[in-house]
């Protein structure tokens, strides 16, 4: 009876500090990602508007021999401070303290990449999404449920970067959001990140644990945070002006 107990007790003794264990690293997690998350709305409160490309499928297009036009389609990730037309005051409903909004959106370009009349610009268009936690998700779970949708449309100027080499480009064009008659005008900046060689030459990132940075407006370096990077990859960066 007494070496029945003895066992009784260590195996309790041993589910019960998994249990601990498993609910520390769960904790662990879950604050990690809350934290990412503060510095990237912080990051919106104090910059403005920011989109990251998650992910971009791009495709060649010829004549002949010739690569014409590089046409893409990318999935955009990012923060919106409250107040601002991609965050209105309604998000206030689904959560009163918000600062930011996160948004979501699809967008498909095709820009002049080559032939006699190269000008590394091209039509973009595509779809957005304001969205938030939906019900019954955790609190570090991608917010999923759309709180309000919409499109937007223009022109996208790669020129600095495919005519000159320069990692920078800018976009110019209009949000539309659905339901709204109003048409909100944007313009925004694409920072391509880059790495830099032993001598401090640019060049593409080997891999995604080295250093990365964007080029400021001023020609200055902008290192790449790490809450910035998407599974450890530095991302495109459109910084969005209304």
């Amino acid at each position: 009876m007494r070496l029945r107990s003895k066992t009784l007790i260590v195996g309790q003794a041993i589910v019960t500090t998994l249990a601990f264990l498993l609910f520390s690293v769960a904790v662990t997690a879950a604050e990690r990602g809350n934290a990412g998350r503060g510095e990237r709305e912080r990051d919106a409160i104090l910059h403005g508007t920011r989109l990251y490309e998650v992910t971009e499928t791009v495709h060649f297009g010829g004549d002949g021999l010739t690569v014409v036009t590089r046409d893409a389609v990318a999935v955009l990730m990012g923060f919106a401070p409250l107040g601002s037309p991609l965050c209105p005051m309604k998000a206030l409903v689904s959560n009163p303290t918000a600062q930011t909004c996160t948004v979501t959106g699809t967008g498909t370009d095709s820009v002049s990449a080559g032939g006699t009349s190269v000008d590394g610009k091209g039509p973009v268009s595509g779809t957005f999404s304001v969205v938030v936690n939906a019900p019954g998700n955790s609190s570090v779970h991608v917010p999923d449920l759309p709180l309000l949708t919409g499109t937007f449309s223009g022109i996208n100027d790669l020129s600095p970067a495919i005519l000159h080499g320069i990692p920078l480009g800018s976009i110019q064009g209009t949000f539309v959001i659905d339901g709204e008659a109003q048409q909100v005008p944007f313009t925004g900046t694409f920072r391509l990140p880059f790495a830099l060689d032993a001598t401090g030459k640019v060049k593409e990132p080997n891999d995604e644990r080295e250093d990365a940075f964007y080029l400021g407006d001023n020609r200055e370096l902008i290192r790449v945070q790490p809450f910035e990077r998407v599974l450890g990859f530095p991302p495109v960066r459109l910084e969005l002006k209304f």
